[in-house]
């Protein structure tokens, strides 16, 4: 009888064991899968540092009102756009409105777009940016710059720059995720001001550097 016990205790352990062993690869696998947030590794559709001279597959558009500066920009030129002391070649912009219209989207400007084509997931987008200014009359300028991630047609995120100081640089990375479906997709990176920005006025500049578009496939 009491072997019989002892071999019956036995079982229980064992079924106990067992039990506990396949909770433990079935928490481990659910830990996986939250951790990968059910999609595939991303990869990178499109990484732009410019050091070619190479704006594609990158074009530029304007708004309604808006200007990016003179004709032909925006420019390459060398700047520091991520301060670690060393400079790499940017998009420069001069953005603003043509005519003054404080009543009417005052926000004016324009960016570049770029068309990509993904299958069903997660577009992952980043970038670097920058603002300056310098007059010789004005201590500061209220408006350096407002940048925008847009995914057909969706602000996905925006970074203010807000006033700048007169001889300052101000920088900010600018990232952001959204969910796609499968199809062709427009990507912009808007930036604008709510005032003029004309050829010869004291007006910010803009920069941008190291645009990258990255997409995880989901199932």
């Amino acid at each position: 009888m009491i072997a019989h016990l002892k071999q019956l205790v036995r079982l229980i352990q064992q079924l106990h064991a067992i039990r506990f062993f396949r909770g433990m690869i079935v928490l481990a696998w659910s830990l996986l899968l939250w951790s990968s947030g059910g999609t595939g590794e991303a990869a990178v559709l499109t990484q732009s540092t410019f050091e070619s001279g190479e704006k594609a597959p990158w074009e530029t558009f304007v708004t309604p009102n808006g200007t990016v500066g003179e004709a032909g920009w925006p420019t390459l030129v060398s700047f520091e756009i991520a301060q670690h002391g060393a400079q790499s070649k940017a998009l420069q912009f001069k953005v603003g409105q043509v005519r003054y219209d404080p009543e009417n989207e005052p926000e004016q400007g324009g960016g570049v777009v770029a068309q990509i084509t993904t299958e069903r997931g997660k577009l992952q987008l980043s970038a670097h940016i920058a603002a300056t200014y310098h007059s010789p009359k004005d201590k500061r300028n209220l408006a350096g710059g407002l940048f925008e991630w847009i995914v057909d047609d969706y602000v996905i995120t925006s970074h203010d720059m807000g006033s700048i100081e007169n001889h300052a640089i101000l920088r900010h990375h600018l990232q952001a995720s959204c969910d796609v479906n499968a199809g062709i997709h427009s990507i912009r990176l808007r930036i604008t001001r709510p005032f003029t920005s004309h050829p010869g006025q004291d007006a910010p500049f803009q920069y941008v550097d190291d645009l990258l578009i990255r997409h995880a496939s989901s199932p």
